[in-house]
């Protein structure tokens, strides 16, 4: 009778260690998953913060061209969280300037020498 509850004690024990390997692995995938998810995060922060330069470089690129008579009002631009310290891919390179197309300049009103003023 001893013997028997001896044996279903180490039956027992062995079901509890299995469990707890288990679990131990369980937890182990868990935090390299969670691992994988930080620096995804990372990773698309920096992309974010990317994104926002280039909008902005983006909207500075653009707002020399005039349209006409309309006034456009840019929505404010909502502050971006700063990105957390990440390893950043490196951009493309820029486009070298002897590739660039030289940009015509705005035509200029006529000079006249005619003193054909008139009263408003």
């Amino acid at each position: 009778r001893v013997s028997d509850i001896v044996g279903e004690i180490s039956a027992a024990s062995r079901e509890q260690s299995a469990g707890v390997a288990q679990v131990g692995e369980a937890v182990t995938q868990m935090d390299q998953a969670t691992q994988q998810n930080a620096a995804l995060v990372e990773e698309m922060a920096a992309a974010a913060a990317s994104l926002n330069s280039q909008a902005h470089e983006l909207v500075q690129a653009v707002s020399v061209f005039q349209l006409g008579q309309q006034q456009q009002a840019l929505a404010p631009v909502a502050a971006a969280v700063p990105a957390p310290a990440a390893v950043r891919q490196p951009m493309a390179a820029p486009v070298p300037a002897a590739s660039r197309k030289p940009v015509a300049a705005a035509p200029q009103p006529a000079l006249t020498t005619s003193d054909d003023w008139e009263s408003f």
